[in-house]
């Protein structure tokens, strides 16, 4: 068994900080490194796109090698998101880690970007464009499916077209969603396993979302299903938890969305 004196522990301690320090600062130095190419990578994108400013649409696609690393570039200029003005969107794909996808609008005599999503290349499904939230506006979506954990786990960001057809709000993040744009309504499906989940419906007000209700599985003090339907203004946990009504099945509604037999839990 070995044992250090003070002095010697707190060298010890010292160089093993130390390595530690160098360790990061050299992580730091690689990850600025390649943020710089890969933002290199974007401004010689936007040039190629301002030679072609007064379109309304065009494509290029090509590779890259930034740094010795390929990654393909897609520049889309088009009517993507409304007829009243066209958007440009650059896709930047590394295909080991990252892709990126930035969107502009026409400002004046320059693009100006109201669009800047990264995600993960694992987790990636793809993006859309469509109306979400039923205002007659095409939006930006990204699916993308999470990688940890136990349980159905879907994902999509969302991006709301604002009135005026240039600019976008922030992101929503819904997992497991079902949207129903002419309704104005989000229904999905909560974290957690199958036949022990809740799902949620959500509304539009604006840019904003009201928590409609959550539906759950009435348990017993045994952990039992009753066979109630718990209608309630939070998931079934927690001090701000409120019972608003108890069914004897689960409203029709709910019963096409994307991911009902997780909640049943037969799969």
């Amino acid at each position: 068994i070995r044992f250090d004196s003070a002095d010697t522990l707190q060298k010890r301690i010292n160089k093993e900080e130390k390595e530690r320090s160098e360790q990061r600062r050299a992580l730091e130095k690689q990850a600025y490194a390649d943020s710089i190419r890969i933002d290199h990578v974007l401004q010689n994108a936007l040039k190629i796109a301002n030679q072609q400013f007064n379109k309304d649409k065009f494509v290029k696609k090509y590779e890259v090698s930034p740094g010795g690393n390929p990654m393909s570039v897609e520049i889309n200029l088009d009517n993507h998101f409304s007829n009243a003005s066209p958007h440009l969107i650059i896709r930047r794909n590394d295909h080991r880690n990252t892709i990126y996808i930035d969107i502009y609008a026409k400002a004046g005599s320059k693009f100006n970007k109201v669009v800047s999503h990264k995600q993960w290349s694992m987790t990636y499904v793809n993006d859309t464009i469509q109306d979400i939230n039923g205002d007659g506006l095409n939006d930006f979506v990204v699916n993308w499916y999470g990688l940890t954990g136990c349980c159905l786990k879907a994902f999509s960001n969302v991006y709301l077209l604002r009135q005026g057809n240039k600019g976008f709000s922030e992101n929503f993040e819904f997992i497991n969603p079902t949207f129903s744009p002419k309704e104005k309504i989000i229904r999905g499906v909560c974290y957690g396993h199958p036949g022990e989940t809740s799902m949620y419906k959500y509304k539009w007000n604006g840019e904003n979302l009201d928590t409609l209700e959550y539906v759950s599985y009435e348990i017993n003090d045994k952990g039992k299903k009753t066979g109630k339907i718990l209608i309630s203004n939070t998931e079934p946990f927690g001090d701000k938890f409120k019972i608003l009504k108890r069914l004897i099945k689960v409203p029709s509604e709910y019963t096409k969305i994307e991911g009902y037999d997780w909640f049943t839990g037969r799969l």
